[in-house]
């Protein structure tokens, strides 16, 4: 079943219009895997592991999940869709950044701000989690990952590279 190109730029335009800093894992799910069903939770997984690996920002799966849904008129439209308003307003956004930067309750609204993103950003990953740990092994694979990336300055890509290559050698 291929997906209606404007029902796939107005998904995800929506979708595009509510993420933050791609912490939006849980409403991607549930739009794209549960409501809509154009993608699986593997693939949502897969899409999310390849943004990681791929230069540009990490959101750039919802140009796979548009594929997945309408091939490559599909692709555009999510990509379009995902980025397009979300661009406009961010220049609307900076314009009107500047004049807020004068006002001295910023500094405490954005401090107030990153608990929300954190909890934003842990329900994407348990989100994540879910579509992509199967077995004690890949499960100790994702705490070895975070454990480097927390604990050390070794590269996020070579993590990346060496928890695919340890996932192939265990046939996960």
């Amino acid at each position: 079943m291929t997906a209606e190109p404007l029902d796939i730029l107005l998904t995800f335009a929506r979708l595009g219009l509510v993420s933050f800093g791609g912490a939006n894992l849980p409403e991607i799910e549930r739009v794209l895997v549960e409501q809509k069903g154009w993608i699986t939770p593997q693939l949502l997984a897969n899409g999310l592991a390849l943004g990681q690996v791929m230069p540009g920002p990490n959101m750039l799966a919802m140009t796979h999940y548009g594929f997945a849904a309408g091939g490559w008129l599909g692709a555009f439209a999510a990509t379009l869709g995902f980025y397009g308003p979300t661009a406009l307003l961010s220049a609307a956004a900076m314009t009107a950044w500047q004049r807020l930067s004068r006002w001295r309750w910023l500094p405490s609204l954005r401090s107030a701000l990153l608990p929300f993103g954190a909890g934003v950003l842990l329900a994407g990953v348990l989100v994540l989690a879910r579509g992509s740990i199967h077995s004690p092994a890949g499960a100790l694979i994702a705490a070895a990952s975070f454990a480097l990336l927390w604990r050390t300055r070794v590269n996020a890509a070579l993590i990346v590279v060496g928890a695919a290559v340890l996932g192939a050698v265990l046939g996960l």
